[in-house]
């Protein structure tokens, strides 16, 4: 098993599941890394967690689900939430949290599971898309690969609070800037009719009620 125990600010670690799953559902993107050929890659994919595990996908033709099935990967997951400006450049910070894990990646091979994947993954990013435009073709599914990587040998690591220095002779400006993210007015598609109106689902979503 891969020590996932961080070496510097080792308070900052946790195993804890309920902060581990936290951080994963709030994320958008992770980074899968890997080896092939002797030669170190990373890919940012989309993903969904259900349970202690977490989702990918990428077409049959990929050469990068090909390298990473029945392979040992890590993964990781970094949500940026502000900017700690210290006394120096060098004290400076960040306030974060991240997850970093070790699998091995195992492959859905049954159509059913996968069609299951497909409606999760489209639902966890945009909630009633599904309901909308119906599931994907059978002929879809089978053209996509979709592994399964295991949460058991993953731990999180999280930076909060403010500078945590001595201020008290202090001229430069000192503190913390939040970063945050959110979405933006929907752009529709400018093949669509003019008169479409725009789904109460998507309505939910850019308005902070959706679930992604």
């Amino acid at each position: 098993m891969v020590k996932t125990k961080p070496s510097r600010y080792p308070s900052r670690g946790t195993e804890e599941k309920v902060t581990i799953y936290q951080i994963i559902d709030e994320g958008l993107f992770c980074t899968v890394a890997f080896v092939r050929d002797g030669r170190a890659h990373q890919i940012p994919t989309g993903f969904c967690r259900v349970d202690d595990e977490i989702y990918i996908h990428a077409s049959s033709k990929s050469g990068f689900m090909d390298a990473i099935i029945d392979q040992e990967i890590s993964f990781s997951v970094t949500h940026m939430d502000g900017l700690v400006l210290s006394p120096s450049a060098f004290d400076s910070s960040f306030n974060y949290r991240s997850v970093i894990g070790f699998a091995t990646a195992v492959e859905l091979t049954d159509p059913n599971e996968k069609l299951k994947f497909f409606k999760l993954f489209t639902e966890r990013y945009c909630p009633g898309r599904i309901e909308d435009v119906g599931d994907p073709t059978p002929e879809q599914v089978s053209i996509t690969k979709i592994a399964r990587l295991s949460l058991e040998n993953a731990a999180a690591k999280v930076r909060t609070g403010d500078v945590n220095m001595n201020m008290e002779n202090e001229t430069s400006w000192c503190g913390v800037i939040p970063i945050t993210t959110g979405y933006g007015s929907p752009e529709k598609d400018n093949q669509l009719p003019e008169d479409l109106k725009l789904p109460s689902y998507i309505e939910e979503l850019i308005h902070g009620s959706g679930t992604a």
